[in-house]
C-alpha cells in the first residue's frame, strides 16, 4: 500500500472511533481543522491546475480570447481583492470597491448563467414529460398540477387547463378511432363523448369554483405525500451509497481517487 492510501485509512478509521466515543471532542475539532487546511491546499492545487491549464491554451492559440479573458478576469479580481484588503480590512466591506466589481460584474454573470440553464431544464422537462407508457403519463400530470399551483390565479388556470386535457384527450380518443372497428371503437367514441360532457361541466360556475378551490390542497398533498416518499427513498439509497464508498475508501479497496 501506498503513503496516501494509509494515511486515508488511519484518519478515516481515527474519526469514525472518535464520533462514538465520548470526551475527545476536542482530538475530533483537531482533525477537522486539518482537514480543512487540507482542502484549502487543495482549493490552491485546483487553482494552480486552472491557471496552467489556460495558459497553455493562450500559448497554443487554442480559444485564446476565452483563457485569455479568464487570466485577465482572475488577476485583476485577486489584485483588486487584495488592495481592498489592505486598505478596508476586508474586500466584502460595503465601502470598499470590490463591492462595486462583486454587484455589477460577478452578480449579473451568475444571473446570466442559471437564466441559460433555465433553457436546458426546459428542454430536459419536455423529454422527460412525454407520456410514453404510464409512469411518464403520471409524471407528466402531477408535475402539471404543481406548477399550475404555484402560479398565480391558479383557481382560475386550474378548472380551464382540466377541460382543455379532457377535450384534447377526447379528441386524440375520436382521431385514433378511424383506424379501429368493432366494439373497441364503440367504447372509444362513447368515452370521447363523456369526455366532452365532462370538459364542458366543469366550465359551469359551481363547479368551476369547486375544482379552482382544490387546487392548492391537491398540490399541498402531492407535495408533502408522495413526493416526501419518493425523496425520501432516494435519500436512502443516496446515504446507503455513500457509507458502502466511503468504507471501499476507508479499507483501502477504492483506489481510483489516487490516479
Amino acid at each position: 500500500m501506498s503513503g496516501p492510501i494509509i494515511t486515508v485509512m488511519i484518519t478515516s478509521v481515527v474519526t469514525v472511533l472518535l464520533f462514538f466515543i465520548p470526551g475527545l471532542e476536542k482530538v475530533q475539532q483537531q482533525l477537522l481543522d486539518v482537514s480543512i487546511i487540507v482542502s484549502g491546499f487543495a482549493m490552491l492545487i485546483g487553482i494552480d491546475s486552472l491557471l496552467l491549464f489556460h495558459a497553455r491554451r493562450v500559448q497554443r492559440r487554442q480559444n485564446t480570447f476565452f483563457s485569455a479573458t479568464l487570466l485577465a478576469a482572475f488577476f485583476i479580481t485577486v489584485g483588486w481583492g487584495i488592495r481592498d484588503w489592505t486598505l478596508f480590512g476586508s474586500p466584502f466591506n460595503p465601502s470598499a470597491p470590490f463591492m462595486w466589481l462583486f454587484r455589477n460584474v460577478y452578480l449579473p454573470l451568475d444571473a446570466t448563467m442559471f437564466s441559460i440553464l433555465a433553457f436546458y431544464i426546459a428542454s430536459a422537462a419536455y423529454r422527460a414529460f412525454r407520456a410514453r407508457n404510464r409512469n411518464a403519463l403520471l409524471l407528466l400530470i402531477s408535475a402539471s398540477i404543481i406548477m399550475i399551483g404555484r402560479i398565480l390565479y391558479a383557481h382560475v388556470i386550474f378548472p380551464i387547463a382540466v377541460s382543455v386535457f379532457l377535450l384534447l384527450v377526447a379528441i386524440w380518443l375520436i382521431k385514433t378511432s378511424r383506424r379501429i372497428y368493432g366494439e373497441e371503437r364503440l367504447v372509444r367514441l362513447i368515452l370521447a363523448v363523456v369526455l366532452i360532457g365532462g370538459s364542458a361541466f366543469l366550465l359551469a360556475p359551481p363547479v368551476f369554483k369547486a375544482v379552482g378551490n382544490s387546487i392548492e390542497p391537491l398540490t399541498d398533498w402531492i407535495m408533502n405525500t408522495p413526493q416526501n416518499a419518493a425523496k425520501r427513498g432516494m435519500f436512502l439509497g443516496l446515504t446507503f451509497g455513500s457509507i458502502a464508498f466511503s468504507l471501499r475508501v476507508m479499507f483501502g479497496i477504492e483506489r481510483s481517487w489516487t490516479r
